[in-house]
């Protein structure tokens, strides 16, 4: 296989209102889709990226966008296919004036045919972006900024006859090391007598083609675990061979690992292991929502030094985020952005039972999955975040959900992750449940607290502003008692916003003293529950967040970061890494 790589400076047009000249459907052919257009009056700009980046007259754009780029190449392929990383949130591609496909979600790796459409020598692409909050299906509201553009790497990949279509990795313990299980897939085989040569640490097989599909197990002695603490990888080479010759070839770096739900509580490779995690909502000052390989490692780092040994992402990341996560050590729980819909109780025809939505939120997860599977750090994947399961009409669609995700990969854990308690079927679905509940806070910033502060007056007549975590219990007593017996739990989304640099001796709201002292108090309590197997704080850093009134400390920006915007490190940092490694 060999890649044109198409990332780099496209030509950039935002359709300003598109309902009085642009027809959402594919044909008849909008005319900036034809190579003939004039592109003279666009910007230029750079893909990966977001329009808001652009220029200062987008930063808040939300709508439609056109792209448009020309490539060469040398004679036409026998196979051909655009593969994109990312494109928010809807999109339309044409390459030469033919229309080759479209994507809807936007935060998910995915191809289209272009065989039909390239040809030799000049050849034109382009690409229609919507990113609308009508046109999306999910999110259903959004909880962080609704950046738009491709922002994630762009390729055109082109093979000549058989090649690799599909490789799937997982590892069993064996004796003193492991077994490297290996499912490969090919495409455009005629029939041909094919081998799949499969090697890693020293050690070798060679697979025979059945119906396009190669099966097999290699025993690799003494090959080392992989985890947080000891990211061992190892290099998987991959040929395929016809008369032995190549003809194809991949090379995955991989790590030996297991994860598992056992006698109530997380194993890893066996052992126990607790889950030291935290939130992360990818948003980067300067890049927004592309995930740039230095904003990643800035990232993951500080995660590693405030003690966290996982990080729970709350739509998919890039696959450079994963491959990061593998070397650095840091164990991953992905989920789609099926987040927050919440129809009343007895509600009936609800968006739970339209098979559109149904259809999208589980191509989101078969393409998270298939990016993020052969990577070693990938250890969770969710279902959903925060919608209302007491409706009915949740059950069949988070169970078909639950379904996807086991049928693309058995090997990893599913969760859910639930607001306030409110689980309804969920806990019979998954092997571990995320509560997510703000107690210490939203409780008191909707009820009017505002900065006064009240409770028992200390030395000199000072009064700090109590926390009381007593609903929090009774929500987790509650939620322990109506589930299963070997029911596992993770505490997820809790904390508090805090202005950065805002301190008070009385630990007033809104001040860094309030939110690290809040963590650390529900970290603790965190320990006095045996079926709590983790804890994610939210979350990493402050980000963009539309959903946030402006009240005052509340400015565009989501405040509960334990590092700000531009990863300063707040006291919720130290709160963390106090209760996580003791220091």
């Amino acid at each position: 296989m060999f890649t044109v790589n198409l990332n780099g400076q496209w030509d950039f047009i935002a359709d300003l209102d598109p309902k009085y000249h642009d027809d959402r459907r594919p044909y008849p052919a909008h005319p900036y889709s034809q190579p003939d257009c004039s592109r003279r009056h666009w910007l230029k700009a750079a893909v990966p990226g977001v329009w808001q980046k652009y220029a200062e007259r987008y930063d808040i754009y939300e709508g439609v966008c056109w792209f448009a780029r020309e490539f060469e190449l040398e004679k036409a392929p026998t196979g051909a296919r655009l593969r994109f990383g990312g494109v928010n949130y809807y999109c339309d591609v044409y390459v030469n004036g033919k229309f080759i496909g479209s994507h809807e979600g936007g935060y998910t790796e995915f191809s289209l045919d272009a065989a039909a459409a390239v040809q030799p020598g000049r050849n034109h692409i382009a690409v229609r972006v919507d990113n609308r909050a009508t046109t999306l299906k999910w999110p259903h509201c959004l909880g962080y900024f609704n950046y738009g553009g491709i922002h994630r790497s762009v390729a055109l990949e082109l093979t000549e006859g058989i090649s690799i279509e599909d490789v799937v990795l997982s590892a069993t313990p064996y004796e003193s090391g492991w077994l490297l299980n290996v499912r490969a897939a090919v495409a455009a085989n005629a029939g041909q007598e094919l081998a799949l040569r499969v090697s890693c640490h020293n050690q070798c097989m060679d697979l025979t083609d059945i119906d396009g599909v190669f099966n097999g197990q290699l025993p690799i002695p003494d090959a080392q675990s992989w985890s947080p603490e000891a990211p061992a990888l190892y290099l998987v080479r991959l040929e395929l061979l016809h008369g032995g010759k190549p003809l194809d070839c991949r090379e995955i770096n991989y790590g030996f690992k297991t994860i598992e739900v056992k006698d109530f509580a997380i194993r890893l490779n066996g052992g126990l292991y607790p889950i030291k995690g935290v939130c992360y909502v990818y948003d980067s000052p300067i890049h927004g929502l592309v995930m740039d390989r230095d904003q990643i490692e800035t990232d993951a780092r500080l995660m590693k030094e405030m003690g966290a040994n996982a990080v729970r992402c709350h739509y998919p990341m890039d696959e450079s985020f994963y491959e990061v996560c593998d070397a650095l050590g840091l164990l991953v729980w992905i989920e789609p952005p099926v987040y927050c819909y919440h129809p009343d109780n007895d509600a009936a025809g609800t968006r739970f039972t339209d098979a559109g939505w149904l259809g999208v939120a589980q191509n989101m997860i078969r393409e998270m999955i298939r990016t993020a599977r052969n990577h070693p750090c990938a250890a969770i994947y969710g279902i959903g975040n925060e919608c209302n399961t007491d409706n009915p009409e949740a059950k069949g669609f988070f169970a078909s959900l639950a379904e996807t995700v086991r049928g693309e990969d058995s090997t990893r854990l599913v969760s859910y992750a639930a607001l306030y308690g409110i689980v309804g079927p969920l806990a019979d679905m998954v092997d571990v449940l995320g509560i997510n509940s703000y107690w210490g806070w939203y409780d008191k910033v909707f009820g009017g607290k505002g900065l006064v502060p009240d409770g028992s007056p200390l030395s000199g007549g000072l009064t700090r502003e109590p926390i009381d975590l007593a609903a929090m219990r009774e929500m987790l007593d509650q939620v322990i008692r109506g589930g299963r017996k070997d029911l596992v739990l993770f505490l997820t989304e809790f904390g508090a916003d805090s202005i950065p640099g805002f301190y008070a001796a009385g630990r007033d709201l809104w001040t860094e003293n309030y939110h690290a002292e809040l963590l650390g108090e529900i970290l603790a309590l965190s320990k006095e529950y045996p079926q709590i197997a983790g804890t994610f704080p939210f979350c990493f850093t402050d980000y963009r967040d539309p959903s946030k009134t402006m009240n005052g400390y509340w400015n565009e920006l989501n405040l509960k970061g334990a590092v700000t915007y531009n990863r300063e490190k707040k006291l919720a940092f130290g709160a963390l890494r106090m209760q996580y490694i003791g220091k």
